[in-house]
């Protein structure tokens, strides 16, 4: 019968420390793994709003007039194709953006460059090298960015992170199988003589580590609840601290960061099968452990 013991496991001592232990472990590896997913849709996030996009910069120069330069880039950027779109940027819209880092005042003071945004046909190659150099003679002093760089950037910290988390994660778990074969191996010693008159009776050692394995799944299943809904209660709060964060005067500095924090369905999922699948590893550990532990003893 599926959860009978021959054996008193449930008032064994040497492992009612377990569901605690195992409740910190998949709280840890709950947020390694909700963060390393939630780094790899921030890349996807950012490959989507910068790949097949470009800005044009045309700052203040002394005897250019900054208007008409813009409308021989325009005309420029009209012929050249591979362009899907292109939307001038208002100095008023450009002045908002930095008005949360610089200050009102200071933004509408400032001499700031008058900004196109492009966005490129799908599947149409445009030499962008190129294009910088036309944009350049068509206006002297004008810059294409591409956002390669920032995009690379990007990249570099969502991967990082992503890398991280798993690596949190892998050590988690190892932590977490050390823990219950020492659990396992202890209960052996506290319950020798219990298991060596079920040996003498004829009970098979898989019927003994069949004992062990489904009270340390029980255990490890308790343990991995726990530590979910500690997890889940740090994600919501952190959004919500977030979410609370962004309504004030820096929106526009934080939201990369509530994209990052947004958990999507994956995460979810990922987190709802940490409990069962902390409970699956725990009794493969804790079968084999025992298996191993009375092939030595006999």
């Amino acid at each position: 019968m599926i959860g009978h013991s021959d054996l008193a496991l449930g008032r064994d001592s040497s492992t009612r420390f377990l569901p605690g232990l195992l409740a910190v472990m998949v709280y840890l590896a709950a947020l390694s793994t909700v963060g390393a997913l939630a780094a790899r849709g921030f890349v996807s996030d950012w490959d989507a709003r910068l790949s097949g996009a470009a800005t044009v910069q045309i700052p203040p120069v002394d005897g250019l007039s900054q208007q008409e330069r813009m409308d021989s880039v325009l005309r420029l950027l009209g012929v050249t194709p591979g362009i899907a779109s292109v939307q001038p940027i208002s100095p008023k819209q450009s002045a908002a953006l930095l008005a949360p880092w610089l200050g009102a005042e200071l933004a509408d003071a400032l001499p700031l460059p008058l900004l196109i945004d492009l966005r490129l046909e799908r599947g149409q190659t445009v030499d962008l090298a190129s294009l910088a150099t036309r944009i350049d003679n068509a206006a002297p002093g004008s810059t294409l960015d591409d956002h390669g760089r920032w995009l690379a950037e990007a990249r570099a910290l969502g991967n990082s992170m992503a890398i991280a988390g798993t690596c949190i994660l892998a050590v988690v778990l190892l932590a977490a199988v050390l823990a219950v074969i020492f659990a396992v191996r202890t209960g052996l010693s506290v319950h020798r003589d219990e298991i060596e008159v079920l040996n003498l009776i004829g009970a098979p050692d898989r019927y003994i580590a069949r004992q062990f394995q489904w009270h340390a799944g029980r255990l490890s299943l308790i343990g991995g609840i726990i530590g979910a809904v500690l997890a889940v209660a740090s994600i919501i709060g952190l959004q919500l601290g977030v979410s609370h964060w962004s309504t004030g005067a820096v929106e526009v500095g934080t939201s990369g960061l509530t994209s990052l924090v947004r958990i999507g369905w994956i995460e979810w999922l990922a987190l709802a099968l940490l409990p069962p699948v902390t409970a699956l590893i725990a009794m493969a550990t804790a079968r084999v452990s025992v298996q191993t532990a009375l092939a030595r003893m006999a």
